[in-house]
Parts: structure tokens; sequence; C-alpha cells
């Protein structure tokens, strides 16, 4: 079913391809900045469900380095602002339970939580097609995230009423917390210009969050190359190249697997010493399915994914699907060809 619904979804973002293929730049033009907005959210399913991992906001900046470091062919500065908002299995939980909904603070399986943070990091494509990406974050779970006020004001818009809200009586507590983060990609085929495979390992340590990432993605469309891929970010130059206006459009899956060591929105934070809050404990492996179709311009980007996850904490009472819309246009454009 939720295949079915991202065919759907995918087939209703054409219209929104051709406008954007219609406004490309008559001339070759490199840009080297992007601005990048993404939304995660149950909503972007379409199937009313609301709950576990129901949010998340990012604005990137990324830009171009004139000058990257020797045998390295180009490098691009990032820089992060996000929130992620995490709920029980339902928005519809009661304090006490009726014949229509169920209640108590039984349904709570996930914990509640918020978590506001910025990131910086720098991203290096080598000469030998190989991408490694490092970054540190810093940021907060528990009423500093404005994680509860957040979830109000989107019911809000949406016409849920307020009476629902009051599981966040019993989000974790606040804490802060800085990560280290590193990505290590390397396609594996060269030469292909319409089908990939890029092994993917990730790694996070820290006071908030510490995990290992093993992930496969499979390409499959009119592809760039990893210096010059939109996914990765990479998709700037300081002067227009052979991938500068070639028009970029793929679908791909990417299973992964992740071993978690920590997790501040399930465990609460690492350095409290008394948990207010409902806490559980994490799924040591957890296994994500994700599905996306990817369009880009020279300017221009927009993708959509689906994510199927296994859970996260061993308290939750069923696995977790949410959909991912990304839009990005570059801009402060070096010169023309």
């Amino acid at each position: 079913m939720y295949l079915i619904r991202f065919v759907l979804i995918t087939i209703l973002l054409l219209p929104a391809i051709v406008f954007i293929t219609t406004a490309q730049d008559p001339e070759t033009v490199a840009f080297n900045q992007q601005l990048t907005f993404t939304c995660d959210n149950n909503f972007l399913l379409f199937n009313g469900e609301d709950g576990y991992y129901t949010s998340g906001l990012f604005v990137r900046y990324d830009r171009l380095r004139n000058k990257p470091s020797p045998n390295v062919v180009k490098q691009v500065f990032s820089y992060e602002l996000a929130q992620q908002i995490y709920t029980a299995h339902s928005r519809k939980i009661l304090p006490n339970p009726t014949q229509q909904f169920p209640g108590g603070l039984d349904e709570i399986d996930r914990p509640i939580a918020g978590y506001l943070y910025v990131k910086a990091s720098l991203s290096s494509v080598f000469k030998n097609s190989k991408l490694l990406a490092v970054g540190l974050s810093v940021g907060s779970i528990g009423n500093n995230s404005f994680g509860r006020e957040s979830y109000a004001f989107w019911h809000r818009v949406i016409g849920v009423k307020e009476h629902w809200n009051w599981v966040w009586d019993y989000q974790v507590e606040d804490s802060w917390g800085a990560n280290v983060h590193g990505t290590f990609a390397a396609p594996l085929l060269n030469k292909t210009k319409h089908f990939q495979i890029t092994p993917i390992s990730k790694a996070t340590v820290g006071t908030s969050f510490t995990d290992f990432t093993q992930a496969v993605m499979l390409q499959y469309g009119k592809l760039l190359s990893i210096a010059g891929s939109s996914y990765w970010n990479t998709r700037l130059a300081a002067s227009p190249n052979a991938e500068s206006s070639r028009t970029e459009l793929f679908v791909y899956y990417k299973p992964a697997l992740s071993y978690q060591l920590y997790n501040a929105t399930i465990e609460g934070g690492r350095f409290n010493e008394i948990q207010q809050g409902i806490i559980a404990a994490p799924e040591p492996l957890v296994l994500a399915h994700e599905f996306g179709v990817r369009f880009s311009t020279s300017r221009y980007c927009l993708a959509y994914q689906l994510v199927l996850q296994s859970k996260e904490a061993k308290s939750q009472f069923r696995t977790h699907a949410y959909g991912s819309l990304v839009v990005a246009c570059r801009f402060g454009s070096q010169n023309k060809r």
C-alpha cells in the first residue's frame, strides 16, 4: 500500500517537474550556493496516521569551497537548522480510555520528545570518486526543543483539538548535547550514467546520539557523478562544466541497518540523574527501507522519499512509515557559458 502511494505521489509531481524544466536557465550557469528545505511528516503519506517520528523540518545552506584541499575535486561547507518531533503511536490518546479511543500512560509506547539542533559539516569528494563528510551538531531535547509548541501549532492548523496534547506533559527532560557525524560513500560503478550502486557508511558519536549505519543505495535513471549530484548536495561549481547543464532524474532504493548505542529522544539525556518524563530502552538494530525519486536542473531540485522503518524503541507497538519532501534552489552564479 505504501509503495502504491509512493508511485501515485511521484506521478503527481510530474507537473512540477515540467514547470521547473521550462524555467531552466537558457545558458549553462554554475552556482556556488544552495538553500534546501526538507519536510518529513506522516502527513505526506496521506493515510491519516500521525505518530512516532511525526515531523521533521530542516533548513540547510550549502556553499562551495573556492580552493579545495589537494587530491580533492570538490568541497562543500554546510550549515543546518532542524527540528524533529517524536510521539506515541497515535495522536488520539486520552488520559483515560473510552469506548471510542484508547487512553492512559500505557498507550504512550514511544517516549515523547522534540529535538532542536544546529549542525555544521564539510563534504569532500576525492579524485577517486569517494565522498567523506564530517560534521558537528549541538542541540537539545525537552522543553528547549519547542517540540510541544510546534506540535500544537501544526495540529491547530489542520483542525486537531488541544485536548490530545496532554501526552507532552510526559516528554523527556531537558538536555543539551553535542555529536560528531561522519559519512563515507564509494560508488562501485564509476562510468555508468544510468545505474549506480553506492555503499554508504555513517557514524554518529556524542552525548545525544551514538549509532552506526550501513546502507547501500541503488539508483536508476539519468545520473550525475557523486561530485555533481543533488543527492549529495554537491551540485555546486565555480564555473560551468560538463555536468552543469545536465538534468538529473532518477529513482532509488536504499536499505539501511543501524546499530543504536544511545538515543536521547528515547532514553532521555545522558547526564540527567532523574528522568521525570516517560523513557524507554532503544532497539539495538533498526532496519529502514527508503524509496525515492529526485529531479534536478542546474538551479532547482525537487525530491520525494518514502521511509519504512522498524521499531526504534522496544516499547513501540508497531513499525513506522513517513514521507519526505525536498525542495532546493541554487544561486550565487560565478559566470556563464
